[in-house]
C-alpha cells in the first residue's frame, strides 16, 4: 500500500511540479473568472469579494488543496450609469505534496460600452508567486537523489497577464493568458536550462449564452477551453462542457463534463442581493477514480450593494 500511494504521488508530482504547469483549476469557473482573466474585473458593476476553497482528490496523500480570496470593483462614482475603469486583487495559497505556492495579483480593466449596450473589457494583471518545496518530507526509492538534495525556499516569481472579456445581459466571451512569464522555480535550474522545472504558459477561452426557457427558468450552456504548453512541453488540450439551469434568477443547478475524464455537479444559490454560495463536486472517471473520493469546491461571495441598485451579471442572470 505504501508503494502504491507513493507511485500515485510521484505521478502527480511529476505532471504538476516537475513539468511545472501553471493552470488555474476551478470547477465553478462561471462564478469568478478574475483569477484567470483580468478583464473580468468590474463586470458585476458592483464591488464583490469572493472566497474559494478546493480540496482535490482528498483520499490521495499530497493532493492539491487551494484557498483563494479575490476582490474587484468598478472605479469611480457609485451612482454613475457606467464606469469605464475597474480594478481588483487576489490572494491564493496552494499546497501540492511538498510544494507550497502563494500567489498575489492585482488587476486592471478598461471597459468600453458598445452601442448595443454590451461591454468590451481589456485587462492587465501583475503579481508574484512565492514558491517553496520541502524535499525532506519525501521518502524516495533512490536515496541521495541529486534532484531532491536541496530544498527550494521562498523563490520569488514575478508574473504578468492579459485578457479580454465581452459581455451583455445574455452572453459572454472571454480569452486570456494569465501567466506570460515562464519562470524557473530554482536558479540552479535556470543555469542548467532544466525545462522540467519551469512554469508553462496557459491559454484560456470561454463563453456562454442564456436561453430564456420560460418566465421562471433559464438555460445556460457554457464552454471553457484550456491549453498549457510551449515548444518543449504541453498538456493535453482540455475542455469543460457545462449546462446550468437557473430557477427564478436565484438557484443554479449545473453539470459539467471535462475532457480530462471527470464529471462535475454544481449548485449555486443567491441567498440575497448581497450574499451567494456555491458548491461543486468532481468525480473522476480516469484511472485514479479508485484511489480518491473526488474533489470538493466551495465558493462564498458578497456584493457591496447600496440602496436599490440592481445586480446584473451576464454569466449568472439575477434580478431583484
Amino acid at each position: 500500500m505504501k508503494k502504491l500511494s507513493f507511485l500515485f504521488y510521484c505521478v502527480f508530482l511529476l505532471t504538476s511540479a516537475l513539468h511545472a504547469q501553471v493552470e488555474v483549476h476551478s470547477t465553478q469557473f462561471m462564478l469568478n473568472k478574475l483569477i484567470f482573466n483580468p478583464a473580468y474585473a468590474g463586470s458585476r458593476d458592483v464591488a464583490t469579494i469572493s472566497a474559494d476553497y478546493r480540496n482535490q482528490w482528498n483520499a490521495i496523500k499530497g493532493a492539491p488543496k487551494t484557498t483563494s480570496v479575490s476582490f474587484d470593483a468598478p472605479v469611480g462614482d457609485y451612482n454613475s450609469s457606467f464606469r469605464d475603469i475597474a480594478a481588483g486583487f487576489s490572494f491564493s495559497n496552494e499546497q501540492i505534496g511538498v510544494e507550497t505556492k502563494q500567489n498575489l495579483a492585482a488587476y486592471y480593466a478598461f471597459r468600453i460600452k458598445m452601442k448595443n449596450e454590451s461591454v468590451l473589457s481589456l485587462g492587465l494583471s501583475a503579481g508574484a508567486q512565492m514558491y517553496s518545496a520541502n524535499y525532506n518530507e519525501l521518502d524516495p526509492y533512490q536515496q541521495n537523489d541529486p534532484n531532491l538534495a536541496k530544498n527550494v525556499i521562498g523563490t520569488f516569481l514575478p508574473d504578468f497577464g492579459v485578457g479580454c472579456f465581452w459581455y451583455a445581459n445574455d452572453y459572454y466571451i472571454g480569452a486570456s493568458v494569465p501567466n506570460l512569464i515562464q519562470n524557473y522555480y530554482d536558479n540552479s535550474e535556470k543555469r542548467t536550462n532544466d525545462i522540467r522545472s519551469r512554469q508553462v504558459r496557459g491559454y484560456y477561452a470561454n463563453g456562454g449564452y442564456v436561453f430564456h426557457a420560460s418566465e421562471n427558468w433559464d438555460v445556460l450552456p457554457q464552454l471553457m477551453a484550456r491549453y498549457v504548453g510551449n515548444g518543449n512541453y504541453q498538456l493535453p488540450f482540455n475542455l469543460d462542457f457545462n449546462v446550468s439551469f437557473i430557477m427564478n434568477n436565484r438557484f443554479l443547478l449545473g453539470a459539467t463534463y471535462r475532457t480530462d475524464k471527470s464529471f462535475e455537479a454544481i449548485v449555486h444559490f443567491q441567498c440575497s442581493r448581497k450574499i451567494y454560495v456555491g458548491y461543486a463536486f468532481d468525480y473522476l472517471i480516469s484511472g485514479l477514480s479508485g484511489y480518491n473520493n473526488g474533489a470538493h469546491e466551495l465558493v462564498v461571495g458578497f456584493n457591496f450593494i447600496k440602496g436599490d441598485n440592481l445586480l446584473e451579471n451576464p454569466h449568472f442572470s439575477k434580478s431583484f
